[in-house]
């Protein structure tokens, strides 16, 4: 093994460090290895020092009254420990590690001493603070998974063949990579080199008793569990050395389900017995190829906002998208946006889903069964006609693209995220305007439209993948016109004059007061290509502006692809490039 003192020059965070200042620390400090899923310290413990990793991955949990929430991981190099330490309080989360995990330890009292007399100590703890507190979900970005394990649940799948297959692609993709076929050849320190060579290392190994399983636990930071249709998931799925691992269920899973023989269970069993996180139907090359940028942190997550009628501005979208040749590996949405992601993830082509689309809400008002109000201005029995015409039964986990969409949930006032379970469900839900349609109460919860908290998730788009998130929202300006409500008609002059079939101001109100949020995302989590075409002269709920509101979001597409085709020409370029 390396001494102590080159392995921390090979991390960029010590570089502080000059010489004598790193021996101060390293004389001070112990080094000590965690074991994958072990627990370094516990929420509301007293500090007992500050941390450095230098080698694996930790994650840092809180409690609060909602359950347990991820605050970030912490990667090699970066301290973690300090904030409680400095401020003499109980921590303030705990700390696992997700794989092997080696560390440097300061007890407090050689803390204290290099604080008074290691000058490059105390500006690595204050600079680790300060950006922690000015980019609090930052450490997602910075720990992104190294090592992944291809896990076969079965002995008729391949895995070697998978693991060589997506090797080849990932290294198109500009990422080097490493297969590592025989962990139980490995020398003492060949892995930790071979890991900071590359950019992915892949394990493979079989569900079982065996030294490349155990290995894969160990050292993985990610896992693609491998699973046919026609099998059913062992339980307890094993994905820990030991069940009572505290760090099992913060592990990062994903099914990559294999369209192999007759089907005879459900996606939704492996995703209950491996608690994954995202779902991969590998159906062809296309789908494996969305497989191997998901690994290589390339792939192009695509976030729709709500906006009534305007949401007809996605479509162009998705055909300039297309027409670009732009891959697009995530959807996720809120209210009408999403409902178009929706389409999209179905693996319809923009014929049928202009069909539908026309069929739905353009031959005829969706919002036209008025009644006189109790919990909203609409029976919602037409748009829950509409969603079952189209979408039918299908699940969420069962779409060629991987999806999700919000709701708002109003007893607890937080957004509710539909990743799971039958998609038309999750659709109603996420257009439930209040006022306009009637609420969805699911499992004790009432939902309505995921506008209400969150019109734009770039946020949950961006900690659900690592690459270029394209933005398109078509709710930012323009879509509700003041001269409406200057001295309104009465009810029965609006009648009168528009009859039942026309929907009165108010729904424009109610629908523009869902959608006219303040800013909720964090300022690090924006789209990385933001489209917002103007939809001029289309209101929220003119259901047959179809015409003009796809023009709009095809030409503004275009326009911002050609602004900011940098970004995306990479990942444009390596898909061709096995086309031809």
């Amino acid at each position: 093994m390396q001494p102590l003192h080159e392995r921390c020059r090979e991390l960029k965070s010590f570089d502080v460090f000059d010489d004598h200042s790193l021996a101060m620390l390293l004389e001070r400090a112990r080094w000590f290895s965690l074991g994958g899923g072990l627990e370094l310290f516990r929420q509301g413990e007293p500090p007992d020092g500050v941390y450095f990793v230098l080698s694996g991955r930790l994650i840092v949990v809180r409690q609060d009254a909602f359950g347990e929430e991820v605050v970030g991981y912490v990667p090699a190099g970066e301290p973690v420990g300090e904030m409680s330490l400095l401020a003499g309080e109980p921590r303030s989360a705990s700390a696992y590690a997700l794989r092997d995990t080696e560390l440097l330890a300061v007890d407090p009292a050689d803390a204290e001493w290099l604080l008074d007399n290691c000058a490059d100590f105390s500006h690595t703890l204050a600079n680790s603070i300060v950006a922690r507190a000015r980019h609090p979900a930052s450490g997602f970005a910075r720990a992104r998974p190294r090592v992944f394990a291809l896990i076969g649940t079965s002995p008729s799948i391949e895995i070697e063949k998978h693991a060589k297959a997506l090797a080849r692609v990932i290294e198109r993709y500009g990422r080097r990579t490493a297969l590592i076929e025989a962990p139980d050849r490995l020398e003492e320190g060949e892995f930790e080199d071979i890991e900071s060579a590359h950019d992915v290392t892949l394990l493979m190994a079989r569900v079982g008793d065996s030294f490349e399983y155990r290995f894969a636990l160990r050292h993985a930071d990610r896992f693609l569990v491998f699973a046919r249709q026609d099998a059913r998931p062992p339980r307890p799925f094993p994905l820990s050395l030991t069940e009572e691992s505290p760090a099992r269920k913060f592990r990062l899973v994903d099914i990559a389900m294999l369209h192999e023989g007759a089907r005879s269970g459900s996606v939704a069993d492996w995703v209950d017995a491996a608690d994954a996180h995202r779902v991969f139907q590998v159906a062809g090359p296309r789908t494996a190829e969305r497989l191997a940028r998901a690994v290589a942190g390339c792939s192009v997550g695509v976030v729709m906002s709500g906006g009534g009628a305007r949401a007809y501005a996605h479509i162009g979208a998705v055909k300039a998208l297309r027409e670009r040749r732009v891959p697009i590996d995530f959807l996720g949405g809120a209210s009408m946006g999403a409902v178009i992601a929706a389409c999209v993830a179905m693996g319809w082509s923009d014929d049928e889903i202009e069909a539908r689309v026309r069929d739905a809400f353009v031959s005829s008002n969706p919002l036209g069964d008025h009644v006189l109000p109790v919990v909203a201005l609409t029976r919602g029995q037409r748009v829950e006609e509409r969603l079952k015409r189209h979408f039918g039964d299908m699940l969420i986990e069962d779409l060629e693209t991987p999806f999700f969409c919000t709701s708002s949930e109003l007893t607890r006032g937080v957004t509710r995220i539909h990743r799971r379970g039958r998609l038309r469900d999750a659709l109603r839900a996420s257009i439930s305007l209040p006022g306009i349609l009637p609420p969805v109460v699911a499992e004790g919860e009432l939902l309505v439209d995921g506008a209400v908290m969150n019109n734009f998730p770039t946020d949950l788009m961006n900690s659900l993948h690592r690459g270029v998130t394209v933005g398109v929202d078509v709710a930012r300006e323009g879509s509700i016109s003041p001269e409406a409500f200057i001295d309104p008609p009465g009810f029965v002059s609006w009648v009168w004059q528009h009859g039942f079939r026309s929907a009165p101001p108010i729904v424009s109100l109610l629908m523009r007061a869902a959608t006219s949020r303040q800013e909720l995302r964090p300022s690090e989590s924006p789209a990385d290509i933001l489209i917002a075409p103007p939809v001029a002269g289309v209101q929220l709920r003119d259901w047959k502006s179809y015409d003009l509101a796809v023009i709009d979001g095809y030409a503004a597409t275009l326009g911002a692809l050609d602004r900011e085709w940098a970004k995306l020409a990479p990942i444009v370029a390596a898909g061709l490039s096995d086309q031809g």
